[in-house]
């Protein structure tokens, strides 16, 4: 408990490092700003979790919400399709969809969403908590009003990459979100066959 309340503490003050706002512009270094994969968030069942729990895996991580109408769906049926195709590897790679609307993706929702997608694990958390993984990722997300002015109707802008870390949590790539599952199990099997996991083939 005490090493969690740490990294919580730890991942706050990255918090607020970060942009006040997802749709400010972002540091002038941000070009140069190092992937980072550490986060605090928060499980489907409303349990804290952080990068720790994924130690000694690769890692397929994404940013999304389930009401995204085109582009989560496909991600996630893509990163669904690799674990199928990694066989035995499987058990090698974690694979980690993070909200960016904590509004309406509470835990119990986010874990009904997800039980189209097996194998994939959800997590939410505090605006702040988001904000602070998404800069350590240099991902971007902003809330789009709804065309209708209807509040709940709304969209998020979103960086939809497939960001690929090491099984130390360290940054090896970062896909495009139309990549075919095939090419995402063939860079996946590149580093889990390597001699050296953080290297970059």
């Amino acid at each position: 408990m005490k090493t969690l309340l740490m990294a919580a503490a730890a991942l706050l003050a990255a918090a607020a490092a970060a942009p006040a706002s997802a749709g400010e512009p972002p540091p002038r270094d941000a070009a140069e700003r190092e992937v980072v994969g550490r986060f605090l968030l928060m499980d489907v069942n409303g349990r804290p979790v952080t990068d720790q729990a994924f130690a000694g895996k690769i890692r397929l991580m994404t940013f999304g919400y389930t009401y995204c109408p085109d582009i989560c769906p496909t991600v996630l049926n893509t990163l669904a399709e690799t674990l199928d195709k990694l066989g035995p590897d499987r058990d090698k790679v974690a694979t980690v969809f993070i909200s960016v609307d904590p509004e309406r993706d509470t835990p119990a929702h986010l874990r009904d969403y997800l039980t189209s997608f097996p194998g994939i694990t959800g997590l939410t958390g505090t605006p702040e908590q988001i904000a602070a993984t998404a800069y350590n990722l240099k991902a971007r997300y902003q809330k789009q009003p709804a065309a209708n002015g209807d509040p709940a109707a709304y969209s998020v802008d979103h960086t939809a990459s497939i960001y690929i870390m090491d099984r130390a949590g360290n940054f090896l790539a970062r896909l495009a979100h139309i990549s075919p599952s095939d090419h995402v199990v063939d860079r996946v099997r590149s580093y889990l066959h390597s001699d050296r996991p953080g290297s970059r083939p």
